[in-house]
C-alpha cells in the first residue's frame, strides 16, 4: 500500500510538471493580446472627393466623412485633419471653421418618425463635410484623414485610410438660361454657402442633397439685381425670366399654385420641408434629377409624366417657396425625392464669363465644360 501510495503522489507531481510546460509553450506560441485602450472608432468616405473644375481655374473637392458617434462614449472633438497622403502636408483642419469644413453633429431624424415605419435606433454619426478649393498642381492624387479625440485631459488620435481622389467624367448640362448676366450664388465653396451646410439624417443615413446647388440671379450692366424697390419682388431683374430644361428626361414631380413671397426677405409659416422649393419641377434625365425650384406662380408649363426635350421652356423664374428673393434655384440630384439624396457634380457646356463680384472682366471668357463658380456672372445663348 505505501508503494501504491508513493506511486500515485509521484504521478500526480510528474502531471503537474507537464501540465506547467504544456502552459508554458502554448503561451510562448499564442502570446496574450492587450486588451484595446477604449473603444475603436473608424472615419468612412461617404461621398468621394471628385475633381470638379471651376470657371475660376480652381478644382474642387467637397465629400463627405463620417465616424461613430464619439460623444456617446465620453469623447469631444479636439481636431479634424485633412491631409495629402503622400506627405502629409495639412490641407485643412476644424481651426477652418467656415472656409473648409462643415461638422454635421448627431442630431434627430430629419424626417419625422410618424412618416416612415423604421426601427431607428439613436446610433446617429458625425458627418464632416470638406470643400477644398485648390490649384490644379496643389490636388493630391489620395487623402487622408485624423480625428483627434479628447477625454479626461487624454487625446485619442484615429488614422483613417488613404482615400484616392477621383477623376470620375462629370455630366455636362446646358444652362437654365438665355441671356445676358445671370449671376451664380452659393457654390463650389463652403464659405458663406448655405447649401452644403443643409444636410438630411434619415434612416441613419446622413446625406448633402444641395452640395453643387446654385442659386441663379441677375445683374444689370451696374451689377445690381434690381432696380427701385428692394421689396417688390418684380423690380427683380431675374424675376420672370424664362427656364429652360438642361437636359432631356421625363418630368417625376410638379408643384404649381404656390404665391410668390411679398414682402422680398418674408417667408411665410406654411413653408416645410416638403413644399421649400415652392412652385417646383423635378426631371429625371440620363445624368440624374434636375432640379428647378421658386418658380414663378402659375408659370410652370410641364405635367407630370411628360417627357421634355434639353433646352425646352419649361416655366418662370418667381419667388415661391423658401426664398427670401426671386432667384432659381437649380441642382443635380442622386436620386429622389431629393432631399434625402446625395447632390451630385455637373458642367455647363457653354459659358461666357463676363464678370464676378469684384466687377466686370475686361474682356469676356468663353469656358466650355466646366462648373460656374460661386460670384461668377454669365452670359448664356
Amino acid at each position: 500500500m505505501k508503494s501504491a501510495t508513493r506511486d500515485i503522489k509521484i504521478y500526480f507531481i510528474l502531471l503537474g510538471i507537464f501540465s506547467l510546460l504544456f502552459l508554458s509553450c502554448k503561451e510562448e506560441s499564442n502570446p496574450v493580446t492587450p486588451p484595446v485602450q477604449g473603444p475603436s472608432f473608424e472615419m468612412n468616405v461617404t461621398f468621394a472627393p471628385i475633381e470638379v473644375k471651376s470657371t475660376d481655374g480652381k478644382v474642387n473637392l467637397l465629400y463627405g466623412v463620417e465616424t461613430q458617434n464619439f460623444e456617446k462614449e465620453g469623447y469631444a472633438l479636439k481636431d479634424f485633419q485633412v491631409l495629402n497622403a503622400a506627405n502629409e502636408t495639412m490641407l485643412c483642419s476644424r481651426s477652418d471653421t467656415g472656409k473648409f469644413m462643415l461638422i454635421h453633429k448627431p442630431a434627430s431624424e430629419g424626417i419625422p418618425p410618424e412618416a416612415y415605419y423604421y426601427p431607428f435606433n439613436g446610433h446617429l454619426t458625425y458627418r464632416f463635410s470638406i470643400g477644398l478649393v485648390l490649384d490644379p498642381s496643389q490636388v493630391p492624387q489620395k487623402l487622408k484623414h485624423r480625428l483627434v479625440l479628447s477625454k479626461d485631459g487624454k487625446e485619442k488620435i484615429i488614422e483613417g485610410t488613404e482615400t484616392a481622389v477621383s477623376k470620375q467624367a462629370i455630366p455636362v448640362i446646358s444652362a437654365p438660361f438665355k441671356g445676358e448676366g445671370f449671376y451664380a450664388a452659393n457654390t463650389t465653396t463652403l464659405a458663406n454657402n448655405q447649401h452644403p451646410s443643409y444636410q438630411m439624417t434619415y434612416m441613419c443615413n446622413t446625406t448633402v442633397p444641395e452640395r453643387f446647388c446654385i442659386d441663379w440671379n441677375k445683374f444689370d450692366d451696374k451689377g445690381s439685381p434690381y432696380h427701385d424697390d428692394i421689396n417688390n419682388y418684380e423690380n427683380w431683374y431675374v424675376y420672370g425670366q424664362d427656364v429652360f430644361a438642361v437636359s432631356s428626361g421625363q418630368v417625376v414631380y410638379v408643384n404649381d399654385g404656390m404665391p410668390d413671397q411679398f414682402p422680398v426677405g418674408t417667408i411665410t409659416g406654411d413653408i416645410n420641408q416638403y413644399n421649400s422649393g415652392g412652385n417646383s419641377v423635378i426631371i429625371s434625365t440620363a445624368v440624374g434629377f434636375t432640379i428647378y425650384s421658386h418658380f414663378k406662380l402659375n408659370s410652370v408649363l410641364v405635367k407630370m409624366g411628360q417627357n421634355v426635350k434639353k433646352g425646352e421652356l419649361i416655366g418662370k423664374v418667381g419667388n415661391s417657396g423658401n426664398s427670401g428673393a426671386p432667384h432659381l434655384h437649380f441642382g443635380l440630384n442622386a436620386n429622389f425625392p431629393w432631399y434625402i439624396s446625395e447632390g451630385l457634380p455637373y458642367y455647363i457646356d457653354s459659358l461666357e464669363k463676363v464678370g464676378t463680384l469684384a466687377g466686370p472682366l475686361p474682356s469676356p471668357e468663353i469656358h466650355t465644360n466646366e462648373l460656374v463658380e460661386n460670384g461668377g456672372v454669365y452670359n448664356f445663348k
